[in-house]
């Protein structure tokens, strides 16, 4: 799946973040215009039936770990998620989490929610060290420091949280970032990949 995702990446620089079943369906109706799916609903009981559909119709996975109800994120729900659900990558805003998936050898993105200049600073000096594989940034509407982060670090970065048009997409991607994420079902309709002018 990480061919498929690094494949799908190249046409497509949108990722679709799901916070509710009713919208798998329209991520699967625009598959063709996403490189992958953020998953942030479900539970224990239904997250393996998410992850199947998706995964059935070609679209990568990355987890949101953090937002399965009943997911204990110890060594046994790492086990699971790896045995029994197999998401594409994990996302998670926790390094201990990232460490466990990491001895399994998952692909992990690490969220981080940029609040001042002083987790930027933290980040800036730490990203090379961490274990996880794609750096998030959240929110996408920081354009300066995600082109700073990008200038420090070979990670990919993605980037997303209030993302409302396609120029704030373009802008993102301009600045850096591999790809962006939207809950937004509008974008999920567009082919974002020609990040050189804005229509």
């Amino acid at each position: 799946m990480l061919n498929v995702f690094h494949e799908r990446l190249e046409k497509h620089r949108l990722i679709a973040a799901i916070k509710e079943p009713k919208a798998l369906e329209k991520a699967v109706k625009y598959k063709d215009n996403l490189s992958a799916v953020i998953l942030m609903t479900g539970n224990i009981l239904t997250v393996h039936q998410y992850v199947k559909l998706l995964h059935d119709a070609g679209l990568p996975v990355i987890l949101h770990v953090e937002k399965i109800g009943g997911l204990q994120l110890d060594q046994y729900g790492i086990d699971f998620l790896y045995n029994i659900v197999k998401p594409f990558a994990i996302v998670t805003t926790k390094s201990n989490v990232i460490k466990k998936a990491k001895q399994k050898k998952m692909f992990v993105v690490q969220r981080v929610f940029l609040i001042d200049t002083e987790v930027y600073c933290q980040l800036e000096q730490s990203v090379n060290d961490s274990a996880a594989d794609m750096i998030e940034i959240m929110p996408c509407r920081a354009p300066d420091f995600i082109r700073k982060l990008s200038l420090v670090t070979d990670k990919p970065l993605l980037t997303g949280g209030l993302l409302n048009t396609e120029k704030d997409a373009i802008e993102a991607l301009q600045s850096g970032a591999a790809a962006v994420t939207t809950s937004n079902t509008e974008l999920w309709k567009r082919s974002i990949h020609n990040y050189d002018t804005i229509t």
